[in-house]
C-alpha cells in the first residue's frame, strides 16, 4: 500500500508551540500495537533477537519486585520488530515538523510497563538527559499500547512548562521516595508559577502524544489491581545534531556512542530517519522494515 503521511494542521502546530504537547487519539493500528506488545515479554526474559543488550534495563522477572515498573531503552538494538517502529520515517518527520527542523535523527527509544501497584515516575524534562548534544533538544512521540488512564498511572504533563525559565538535572526516575512531583514544584517556584496545572494524558491503545523536550512530565502510582499500563516512546534529534566537546554536558546513554576525535554523530548509532529530500541513513534502510510505510490514513483511522 502507498504511504500517506499525516498532515498536521496549523491549529495543531500552534497548540504544540503554545502548550508543549500535542495529542493524536489515533496513530497506530491495533495489529501493529499487538505486534509490538508481543515482543516485550521475550525481551525482558532475555530473549534478544539480535543477541545485543539494551542501553538501559529496569525490572526483571524473578529479580525485581512484582510491582516494579519494567523499562528498557535502546530496544532497537535487540529486536528488529521494535526497530521497525523506532526507525519509522513518519515518526521522525512528525517530531521534526513540530520542532521546525529540516530533518530528524534518531535519538532513542524506550518502553515502560507499569503493572498493578507500580510506583510513580519522577517529573523531569527529557532535554536534561541530553546536554552532551548540541543543540540539546529532542521531541518525543509517546505511544499508548494499552488504555492509558489516570488510575493506571498514565503520563502527566504541565501545559506551557516548556517555556519556563528554570533548570532541571538528571535524576533516577523510578520509584522516588519523596513526592514524584517535587521536582515540578521546585521548577514552578523558580519560574514564578504559583499553581501549575497538570493534565493526565488519557489515550486508547495506538493513540500518541508528542512532547517538547523541555516539557515537565511524569506519572503517578498505578492504583489498579488488574491493569498494566504499556507505552513506547521514540525521541528525535535535529538531523544536524552533533556532540558537545568531550566532557561538556550530561549523556549517560548518548555519550557511550561518541567517536573519539570528532563531534559528529555516527549514523550507525544515530541514523538520520527523515529529510525533505528523502535521505535516510544506510543503516535504517538495511537493518529493518519501516512499520508505518504500509499504513494508510484509513488504517490509522481504524486503530
Amino acid at each position: 500500500m502507498t504511504h500517506h503521511p499525516i498532515q498536521l494542521t496549523e491549529a495543531q502546530s500552534s497548540q504544540f508551540q503554545t502548550e508543549g504537547f500535542l495529542v493524536l487519539e489515533r496513530f497506530l493500528p491495533q495489529p501493529l500495537v499487538d505486534r509490538l506488545v508481543e515482543r516485550f515479554d521475550p525481551l525482558f526474559a532475555t530473549q534478544l533477537e539480535t543477541g545485543v543488550y539494551p542501553d538501559e534495563w529496569h525490572g526483571r522477572p524473578g529479580l525485581s519486585q512484582p510491582n516494579a515498573t519494567r523499562q528498557m531503552s535502546g530496544l532497537w538494538r535487540c529486536d528488529r520488530t521494535v526497530a521497525s517502529l523506532s526507525f519509522a520515517a513518519e515518526i521522525a518527520r512528525l517530531n521534526a515538523t513540530l520542532a521546525g527542523w529540516t530533518g530528524g535523527r534518531f535519538a532513542m527509544d524506550s518502553c515502560w510497563l507499569k503493572p498493578p501497584d507500580a510506583p510513580a515516575v519522577s517529573f523531569h524534562r527529557n532535554n536534561s538527559y541530553a546536554s552532551c548534544i548540541v543543540p540539546s533538544t529532542m521531541i518525543t512521540c509517546w505511544i499508548a499500547l494499552s488504555d492509558a488512564i489516570a488510575s493506571a498511572g498514565t503520563l502527566e504533563v504541565v501545559p506551557g512548562s516548556h517555556r519556563w525559565n528554570c533548570v532541571d538535572q538528571p535524576r533516577f526516575l523510578h520509584a522516588p521516595k519523596d513526592d514524584y512531583r517535587q521536582p515540578l514544584w521546585q521548577a514552578a517556584a523558580e519560574a514564578g508559577i504559583a499553581q501549575p496545572s497538570l493534565v493526565a494524558i488519557e489515550l486508547p491503545p495506538g493513540g500518541c502524544v508528542f512532547l517538547h523536550g523541555d516539557l515537565w512530565h511524569g506519572s503517578g502510582h498505578n492504583t489498579t489491581t488488574d491493569k498494566t499500563r504499556r507505552s513506547f516512546a521514540v525521541s528525535t534529534f535535529p538531523a544536524g545534531a552533533c556532540f558537545q566537546p568531550p566532557g561538556v554536558g550530561y549523556g549517560y546513554i548518548f555519550s557511550r556512542y561518541r567517536r573519539m576525535g570528532t563531534q559528529e554523530m555516527d549514523e550507525s548509532f544515530f541514523p538520520i530517519l527523515w529529510t525533505p529530500d528523502g535521505y535516510r541513513s544506510p543503516l535504517a534502510k538495511a537493518y529493518c522494515d519501516d512499520a508505518l510505510l504500509a499504513q494508510t490514513p484509513e488504517a490509522i483511522a481504524q486503530a
